[in-house]
């Protein structure tokens, strides 16, 4: 690609990010009342207990900034927080029946949202769209692993 299309391609991304809403942080794309952060919590969280290292690592973010998220949720009524009995240095995050709930409400509205996203594109560009950011999801994973060594 030339260095003029990967302009370009920077310049959309920057734009989707702001159309999408990912710079605000007290609501979902879809319109929900939860921070991203929040919401790629309770789904980590869904079918599992972990640590709050673990839930950082997941993540992508510091282990402090996810004490704090977790604070958040745990007085929200959407996580519940206890000593691992194994290691009483560990805090384990698990999802309340709220944080259940919830989880399942996001889903809902987000499937609704990329629904009305795709609507007015044939099955072939949503086919481009789709695979599409499967690729530079992909290659994104890849350049962040290689960064991390």
């Amino acid at each position: 690609m030339e260095r003029d299309e990967i302009e370009e391609l920077r310049l959309t991304v920057q734009k989707f990010i702001r159309l999408f809403g990912l710079l605000n942080q007290n609501v979902t794309p879809c319109g929900y009342q939860l921070s991203p952060s929040q919401v790629f919590c309770l789904q980590e969280l869904e079918h599992r207990t972990l640590t709050v290292g673990d839930l950082a690592e997941l993540l992508l973010l510091e282990k402090s900034t996810v004490s704090r998220l977790v604070d958040g949720m745990v007085k929200g009524g959407f996580v519940s927080r206890e000593l691992n009995e194994g290691n009483r240095r560990e805090v384990l995050v698990s999802l309340t029946e709220k944080g259940h709930k919830t989880l399942n409400r996001v889903r809902e509205q987000s499937i609704e949202f990329y629904e009305a996203l795709l609507e007015p594109l044939s099955q072939g560009e949503q086919q481009q769209v789709y695979q599409g950011f499967k690729l530079m999801t992909e290659s994104l994973s890849e350049v962040r692993n290689i960064q991390k060594k």
